[in-house]
């Protein structure tokens, strides 16, 4: 499905001749017809056992892609043994699944050339497989017994778990995972999302955990798959029928639900010392989940406060006119499932911490005094608008994404309202949105290096100041 995004390129830049024949036109005075785009359909079915399907057929290609993915995510992880979804992950891939050694899955998918992968995330796992049409009863088998049959061999269960300790070894290495961790621990205090795997929880978890964990979540009622290219429903719905009617849900089992969140913590400016010429600021503050009115003025908001690059106002104000810091931006981490989080961030030299933090509350609190100018606005939703369109340029990303989002539980028009519903927006909903979700009094800020004065620092803020000691294990729920 390239040719999705190869004629829209191929209409911008005829556009782009047209504009540019006769008299020269500055660049901000070129206007261009709207991108026509027309969301391809996908086909929906369920298997007898309850199992999710979607299909787009793509015929271009003598190759077949296939995402299965389960509500089976880290906020599951079960208190103090944080990393068990991520350790499951690794293994279902490395340890071997039905008849086959973990080396012999590797050959078979060799001889096929195809690719297969498995990430976990906050809610869920995913299992993605790339293979030509020929060999796709053969891929769909051996995805088939990782999903009903993972091996959980012992050995590649131990090698799993040394590599995961020691990227946690790592991670303090670098200035940006520092602060990710300690905002995330603050913020998501005392629940799952704010647990992050450390040495003693990937330590405790066991091979009856990792046992437990897959017969809890992976059922066919809790799977979800997305198939694209080269072939049809009709073969699909038998070859999925063969490997997976007779797998039965568990009863012993049930899914687990996911913890409602606490009430928000005061924020604290949160400070690790670093020996480095320059200070990583992050500051953030709990957000929006999926269903908020304000999603779409708030990805406008974010867009024009410092998710828009060089358009943004931070990066404006801090980078192109103070030359205070190489990057800064901000983002709404909008939640599947429960609130996500409002980030914003910067690297400057430890000399102009306090007035790049000074800078971003301000851009914020602009932001909410008065409307932002016609100018902002439609680069902004324009910006949005193309940036959707592109994001659909071959077939599995239509039905990938599809899937996703019913799987989450978006409205069936999400995709096919989504730009009218951005095109509506108005200066006055972005101001409003302001008012209700930006405050910057709330931020907890996060300082990962050597700023000195931060006494004087949180005092200015009204933070209490806390040390995060980056040699020590992540705090956990309850500590």
């Amino acid at each position: 499905m390239k040719k999705y995004g190869m004629a829209l390129l191929c209409g911008l830049v005829l556009l782009t001749g047209c504009a540019g024949s006769g008299r020269s036109v500055h660049p901000n005075a070129l206007s261009f017809a709207p991108l026509q785009f027309e969301l391809p359909q996908v086909e929906t079915f369920r298997l007898a056992n309850g199992v999710h399907v979607f299909l787009r057929v793509d015929h271009e290609l003598p190759l077949v892609t296939v995402t299965a993915m389960l509500d089976a995510g880290s906020v599951s992880d079960p208190q103090h043994k944080s990393g068990l979804a991520q350790l499951h992950g690794s293994v279902m891939r490395s340890a071997g699944a039905g008849e086959l050694s973990a080396d012999e899955v590797d050959v078979a998918l060799e001889r096929m050339a195809a690719d297969m992968a498995v990430g976990t995330d906050r809610y869920a796992t995913s299992i993605h497989l790339s293979v030509q049409s020929d060999d796709l009863e053969q891929g769909a088998g051996i995805l088939a017994d990782m999903l009903r049959r993972p091996r959980f061999d012992s050995e590649r269960v131990e090698l799993a778990r040394r590599r995961m300790l020691e990227n946690i070894r790592r991670q303090n290495d670098r200035s940006s995972m520092i602060a990710r961790k300690a905002l995330v621990s603050a913020l998501y205090r005392n629940h799952a999302l704010g647990d992050i795997p450390s040495l003693a929880s990937v330590a405790a978890i066991t091979h009856e955990d990792l046992k437990t964990f897959h017969r809890r979540f992976f059922r066919p009622d809790n799977l979800w798959i997305a198939v694209s290219g080269d072939v049809d429903r009709k073969t699909l719905e038998s070859l999925l029928s063969g490997l997976l009617d007779d797998w039965e849900n568990a009863s012993d089992l049930p899914p687990q639900s996911v913890e409602a969140l606490p009430d928000p913590e005061p924020p604290v400016l949160l400070a690790a010392h670093k020996d480095l010429p320059q200070t990583t600021v992050l500051m953030g503050m709990r957000g929006i989940d999926k269903d908020d009115p304000d999603l779409y003025a708030l990805r406008v908001l974010d867009f024009i406060l410092g998710g828009g690059s060089f358009n943004s106002r931070m990066m404006q104000e801090i980078r192109t006119r103070r030359g205070l810091a190489y990057s800064v931006y901000s983002y709404f981490q909008v939640g599947r499932r429960l609130p996500g989080l409002f980030v914003a961030g910067a690297e400057t030299k430890n000399s102009s911490v306090a007035e790049v933090v000074s800078l971003m509350r301000r851009e914020m609190v602009k932001l909410a005094r008065q409307p932002v100018t016609d100018d902002e606005l439609t680069l902004a939703k324009e910006s949005l608008v193309n940036s959707f369109v592109f994001a659909f340029e071959n077939s599995h990303e239509v039905v990938s994404q599809t899937m996703r989002l019913a799987f989450y539980g978006y409205p069936e028009d999400y995709l096919s309202r989504y730009r009218e519903r951005l095109a509506a927006v108005s200066a006055q909903d972005v101001l409003a949105a302001a008012r209700r979700h930006l405050h910057p009094e709330s931020l907890t800020l996060v300082l990962v290096g050597d700023p000195g004065q931060l006494d004087e620092l949180a005092g200015q803020l009204e933070l209490p100041l806390k040390p995060v000691d980056v040699t020590a294990e992540s705090a956990r729920r309850g500590d």
